[in-house]
């Protein structure tokens, strides 16, 4: 091709200098190359979306598919804005503090780009879902991760030493990818920390509804945190709707202000019917999210069981749909990912991408249980039949 020679100088910034491929997609993409099963991405199967938004999507097509105003359909705000009053006890104006987005993914990074800057610093839990890692890049801030691997609890005397230079701290619960869920004692501290330290909390609940007990708080429920805290969450997990981009971004006004100003300029807006549906989902009978627990915990359940018989050591989680497992080989993760595919015909994501070092060791791996319980089935049988450890 002409031209095709590299150019001299360098190409790229460094906000994006070192930001790899998602290794998360990588994965999916070997399970397609294999034909495995893919227990990498947490993607649903198809029959899980529930009719009634389906048939709202199809429907809006014809009757809205431009542009809706900025911070989403005035419908779909309103909508968020009741049941998050329900849900979560507290008032969002739909109006000023309620922004519809490119999904949750949008949600956190049009967060993190107004929020943080040069000179300041983001704590995040790692191991810690991909995204966070770059978007703090992206935003030239500093990331401060702080490990919680072995136990999955908070040194709590780390937590106010990485706040006192910090401006941000982002919080996942249910997190991905241990499905650990955040406690009431460990929120009541992390307000502590927030309050004395003027930090920002970004907390990320695209799992809110995937829980396995009654313990679960948002964060906002917790004393006066909503009053410093970004909720991003949105449609993809609850009602099994990943490819439609449709995230939903609770703030307090002088919050709310900042961040929309990045997703004006870089979405626009989430696309049209996908939020015409989503007014329907949000219409669902609470039996739907109860439903929507009970479901994945058999799954959970199924997966747990699966992988113990197939001779791995998996740690069963508060919530989400992911189970990290470790394996009794000498092989590096990302090795022993890809001779799973290759030779057992399923696929995990290697542990080690959850980590900022990008040499980071890890041990284990995550499995998905997003898939049917057929699905599941098929892939146990697969590592059982094919295990060489």
């Amino acid at each position: 091709m002409r031209g095709s020679e590299l150019p001299d100088d360098v190409i790229g910034t460094s906000r994006t200098a070192g930001v790899a491929e998602s290794v998360i997609r990588e994965m999916t993409r070997e399970a397609l190359r294999r034909d495995a099963i893919n227990l990498s991405q947490g993607i649903p199967d198809v029959d899980e979306t529930p009719p009634a938004i389906k048939e709202a999507a199809v429907a809006a097509i014809d009757a809205e598919s431009q542009y809706t105003i900025t911070w989403g359909l005035p419908d779909l705000r309103n909508a968020v804005a009741d049941r998050y009053a329900d849900w979560k006890g507290v008032e969002y104006d739909p109006e000023m503090e309620v922004t519809i987005t490119c999904g949750t993914s949008e949600a956190i990074m049009s967060t993190m780009l107004a929020l943080t800057g040069p000179g300041d610093e983001v704590i995040y839990f790692e191991p810690v879902y991909e995204s966070y890692i770059p978007a703090s890049q992206f935003a030239g801030a500093t990331a401060v991760p702080l490990d919680i691997t072995d136990k999955l609890e908070i040194d709590f005397a780390r937590l106010a030493e990485a706040a006192e230079d910090a401006s941000l701290l982002v919080l996942n619960t249910p997190m991905n990818p241990t499905g650990k869920v955040f406690t009431r004692e460990e929120l009541e501290q992390i307000e502590e920390i927030v309050f004395e330290h003027d930090l920002i909390l970004l907390t990320d609940e695209i799992y809110e509804h995937i829980v396995y007990d009654d313990d679960y708080l948002s964060p906002v429920e917790v004393g006066d945190l909503a009053a410093r805290t970004v909720v991003c969450t949105g449609m993809s997990k609850t009602y099994s709707v990943t490819g439609w981009r449709v995230g939903f971004c609770l703030a307090p006004e002088y919050l709310s202000r900042e961040l929309r100003k990045i997703h004006d300029y870089t979405s626009i807006c989430a696309p049209t019917p996908f939020q015409r549906a989503g007014v329907e989902a949000l219409s669902l009978p609470d039996s739907y999210y109860q439903r929507l627990s009970e479901s994945y915990e058999r799954r959970r359940n199924q997966l747990y069981d699966g992988l113990i018989d197939a001779g791995l050591d998996p740690i069963k989680p508060d919530g989400a749909y992911y189970i990290v497992t470790r394996y009794p080989t000498e092989e590096t993760d990302v090795e022993f990912c890809y001779r799973l595919i290759r030779e057992a015909g399923v696929a995990a994501v290697p542990g080690s991408s959850f980590y900022t070092d990008s040499n980071a060791d890890a041990d284990w791996i995550r499995f998905t249980f997003s898939r049917n319980e057929p699905t599941i089935r098929d892939a146990i049988g697969r590592l059982r039949e094919h295990r060489w450890w």
